[in-house]
């Protein structure tokens, strides 16, 4: 007879924020998950295996808890193997990032994000951003975010977190650059002239406190999709003023569309960088489809 309890897999990326976050991690989890009440398994990733394919296999041995322990990327390969599970996904938020972790509220801090998943939470399904045959949980953009991240180095974002992106912008201020897209959402055809098209599952700025709007558009079935028409850095720091300024009202830059079903974008001409969940994944053209309440997410409860 099995007296186990309840299997928690977690996918650690020890490339992921600390180096010796290795330790801390294992000590969270043993003081929060004490045996033999849970059984937690740990796979460290080494970045050459397929993950998604891991923890499908860990969700069939019987996991009842699939937790991310890495940045952005890992959570993509994590969240794949979940889709249209019960089972729950727990995020330890170690990237550069973390931005569903910040939009859902979860603890920045690892042994406050363990402590939230081992205890008092709620979980709440979220949508997905289909590409292909993969799914993204925050945002698909082209333009310049793209290159941004293509062109800022892993050192320079350990050394200096999210600032290193707005360095790479200062140093390449080239990469402000209108372009010709065809853009059809939900079938109606747009041309449009653009530095930038965010896909986005959440509302931008829609309050104050919320940089990536509230949690409960995570789930509201439709994509917010933004246009950004700057085309200098002074443009571009004029358009973040006004934002934060102004927050819910469209920036002078700034054009907010939505979509329910489906976004194909095209480059005119050359074929441009496409980035998902912080991570390049290829080139124009893309088409992002809308998996409403793909997966459940653990997520502190709301205050009352």
């Amino acid at each position: 007879m099995d007296n186990s309890g309840p299997k928690v897999f977690v996918v650690f990326n020890p490339t992921a924020g600390k180096e010796d976050q290795a330790a801390e991690l294992r000590t969270a989890l043993a003081l929060h998950f004490p045996s033999p009440q849970w059984t937690v398994e740990i796979h460290e990733t080494t970045g050459k295996e397929d993950v998604t394919a891991i923890c499908r296999a860990a969700c069939e041995r019987g996991a009842a808890l699939v937790v991310s322990a890495g940045g952005d990327g890992t959570l993509v390969s994590v969240a794949n193997a979940l889709v249209h599970r019960q089972i729950p996904l727990g995020i330890l938020p170690l990237g550069t990032g973390n931005r569903l972790a910040r939009v859902l509220s979860v603890p920045l801090k690892l042994d406050e994000a363990v402590q939230l998943i081992a205890g008092d939470h709620t979980v709440i399904e979220i949508d997905a951003l289909m590409v292909g045959d993969h799914y993204y949980f925050s945002n698909v953009s082209v333009g310049m975010s793209p290159e941004i991240m293509n062109e800022t180095s892993s050192e320079d974002k350990k050394r200096f977190g999210r600032l290193a992106y707005l360095l790479t912008t200062i140093k390449r201020s080239s990469l402000f650059q209108l372009r010709r897209y065809s853009l059809t959402i939900d079938g109606q055809p747009r041309r449009i002239r653009v530095s930038e098209i965010l896909i986005s599952s959440t509302t931008l700025l829609e309050k104050a406190t919320f940089l990536y709007g509230p949690p409960e558009s995570l789930n509201d079935g439709q994509f917010e999709v933004y246009l950004d028409t700057a085309h200098s850095l002074v443009d571009y720091m004029r358009l973040v003023w006004d934002l934060f300024r102004r927050p819910g009202q469209p920036g002078a830059k700034l054009n907010h569309w939505e979509s329910h079903e489906s976004i194909r974008i095209d480059a005119v001409r050359s074929p441009q960088l496409v980035q998902a969940d912080g991570e390049v994944i290829g080139h124009t053209p893309v088409e992002i489809k809308m998996v409403p309440k793909a997966i459940r997410v653990i997520m502190p409860k709301p205050a009352e």
